[in-house]
């Protein structure tokens, strides 16, 4: 009982050091699980075998509750494209460090697992709280860590029956894909009618998300597999809208209580690696860091993101997860690896989750966006002025579009995605792909002679960010918060507050303020 009052002392102090800093909890947890193993040298007893089992299940349960395939949108097969080949290539980059390092090539395919997939707890958390859930590289991040940690899942299946031969690891890959089906179904068709059949008080919303939970960890034991692949495919079943909401509102504190116990408990029977472990720690970490923003960058713009949004994602993406201790327990209980490259894996995801918050930065991504090979070109040069420069191009935004060409005002739109700046262009408007915060498409733009600026961009700081460049009470800034709203002003900027008219009050404002009358007819015949 002692082991357990101080594994649990260490999680309440990890929680309050996450807290006032801000870092990821979870690389907290284990560095406060390692700090313990000073006083418990290396505990194994039976009672913490079962916090481990127990944080485990809960952990891989809220991890697939976050793993939506409907938040991902129409970026899914960009994300297939994105997390397929990452996974590989850095997989493989993995591979060949151990390798190197004279490690055998099983243990090799191991690591390389370990750290070809990030960590979705760390990057929704920090989705989450910057608020960057629904916007395009959030989506794209989102779809990368489904397709990486469904990827995962299905190997740790595989390997888990390696010792049965090619039969029974393929036996297994089936015995997968089966529960993964159950969990497709019960998300898309059982549990909407269920929610929508019946009435459910407070204790049926407890209730229930156990009894899935218990019944797909049910479902992976008569099947043969790792329970908590049962645990993870029972929180992507439960991961639509409203569930989610629902299971975060009743089962949060007791998933993150197993969550902490996991964690602490694991630091705390680890130890640190050997010489040869730490050599590959650094390495594993370098590769990370090096190779998966330029990685993910390239990827994500080939896949039509703006350069800004792909490098925001790989910055994002930059760290082990948190699968990758699970993939090594599952090795090291196999006999596929030993203590030393468990005690690596797990160093490299609490390095890389720590210094996450730290690296994906608006600050690192636009001094990175400086060695972009587009910013090797010449400023660019402008000759457009007297015109309305919109950026930003939603359904609105379309709006304003049309009135402003019926009218006859010249306007330029700005927006950074692919398939608008074509659709403009066809339609005959003055449309550049680009990011609206970048001083470079603002120039291209010509912010600075348009006769006014719309910005209908997500970011208060890409709004203060034009505001800046163009120097003068001409833009006008769509935002949704009060506070936000106060700020701008405070810069010089022009507010409509979104929350309070909608499109249609905005356009008739707008025309107002900037006298776009439309021609006679289209006044006698407005739809016409």
């Amino acid at each position: 009982m002692t082991e357990i009052a101080l594994i649990l002392a260490a999680g309440v102090l990890a929680f309050a050091l996450f807290r006032w800093s801000g870092m990821p909890v979870i690389p907290l947890l284990i560095l406060g699980g390692l700090l313990l193993s000073a006083v418990i040298p290396r505990p194994a007893t039976e009672v913490l075998q079962e916090i481990l089992l127990l944080g485990l299940t809960f952990l891989l349960f809220s991890a697939g509750t976050e793993l939506n395939p409907q938040r991902v949108g129409k970026h899914l097969k960009a994300a297939l494209a994105v997390g397929i080949l990452q996974f590989f290539l850095l997989g493989g980059a993995g591979l060949a460090a151990a390798v190197l390092l004279q490690f055998n090539w099983l243990a090799g395919f191991y690591v390389g697992l370990g750290v070809a997939a990030s960590s979705t707890l760390v990057v929704v958390r920090l989705l989450q709280q910057r608020e960057q859930f629904f916007e395009p590289f959030g989506r794209l991040v989102l779809g990368v860590l489904l397709v990486q940690d469904i990827l995962v899942v299905f190997l740790i299946s595989v390997l888990s029956h390696s010792d049965r031969g090619a039969a029974g690891m393929v036996l297994a890959a089936a015995k997968t894909l089966a529960l993964t089906g159950t969990a497709v179904a019960l998300l898309r068709w059982i549990a909407p009618r269920l929610l929508a059949a019946f009435v459910l008080d407070e204790e049926t919303l407890l209730l229930l998300p156990l009894a899935i939970l218990f019944l797909f960890v049910g479902m992976a034991q008569l099947l043969g597999l790792p329970l908590m692949l049962g645990a993870f495919w029972a929180g992507v079943s439960l991961s639509g809208f409203p569930m989610r909401g629902f299971i975060r509102g009743t089962l949060n504190s007791l998933s993150n209580f197993f969550v902490v116990a996991f964690f602490a408990t694991l630091g705390a029977v680890l130890g640190l690696p050997d010489l040869s472990g730490l050599l590959l720690s650094v390495i594993l970490v370098s590769l990370v860091f090096l190779l998966t923003p330029p990685l993910v960058t390239l990827l994500a713009e080939k896949a039509g993101m703006s350069g800004r949004a792909a490098l925001e994602a790989g910055l994002l993406l930059s760290q082990t997860s948190e699968f990758s201790i699970i993939l090594a327990v599952v090795g090291l209980q196999q006999g596929h690896i030993s203590d030393n490259i468990l005690e690596a894996m797990t160093l490299v995801t609490v390095v890389t989750m720590m210094l996450t918050p730290f690296v994906a930065t608006d600050k690192m991504t636009w001094r990175l966006l400086r060695l972009h090979p587009s910013r090797w070109q010449k400023k660019p040069v402008t000759s457009r002025s007297g015109h309305i420069l919109l950026l930003g191009c939603g359904e609105s935004g379309r709006m304003m579009v049309d009135r402003l060409q019926h009218a006859g005002r010249p306007v330029v739109v700005v927006d950074d995605d692919p398939a608008v700046v074509d659709q403009l262009n066809a339609a005959g408007v003055d449309a550049i792909r680009g990011d609206g915060a970048d001083y470079r498409i603002l120039h291209a733009a010509g912010a600075r002679q348009a006769r006014v600026v719309v910005s209908t961009m997500r970011r208060f700081k890409d709004h203060t960010a034009v505001v800046k460049h163009v120097k003068g009470g001409k833009v006008i800034c769509r935002v949704f918060e009060e506070h936000d709203a106060n700020r701008l002003r405070r810069r010089g900027g022009i507010v409509v507050l979104y929350s309070i008219p909608a499109a249609e009050d905005f356009l008739r404002w707008f025309d107002r303020r900037y006298h776009i009358e439309p021609p006679a007819r289209a006044k006698r015949n407005p739809h016409g």
